[in-house]
């Protein structure tokens, strides 16, 4: 199960999804991943200068998007879950994330 993580610090949403982490994921024996977006919380690519001028112009949906993905990857090899069903999920833009997700890379959600 991977949370696409949104514009905010990645521990909020964490503690906001009791219902994912304890219920669903033992419930299906998963494991539940969040990714934090980036830009926001500590993944800040430039530090303090990341959202000065030409620092922020990674800022970008697309970007994120491919992050997840590699991120799923990886994952996978490192766990020997290649064969293993990917569910996405968020709130609000991260829940646009997650279909996003499913309709560019249906391969991986």
């Amino acid at each position: 199960m991977f949370y696409c993580g949104n514009e905010g610090d990645i521990w909020s949403f964490y503690h906001n999804s009791g219902f994912i982490t304890k219920t669903l994921a033992k419930r299906w024996g998963a494991l539940v991943v969040f990714a934090e977006h980036r830009y926001f919380g500590q993944s800040m690519p430039f530090g303090k200068d990341s959202m000065k001028k030409g620092n922020n112009q990674y800022l970008t949906v697309d970007n994120t998007l491919m992050d997840y993905v590699e991120l799923i990857k990886t994952l996978k090899v490192s766990y020997g879950a290649e064969g293993k069903a990917v569910i996405a999920f968020g709130g609000s833009y991260g829940g646009m994330l997650a279909a996003w997700m499913r309709m560019k890379h249906p391969h991986v959600i």
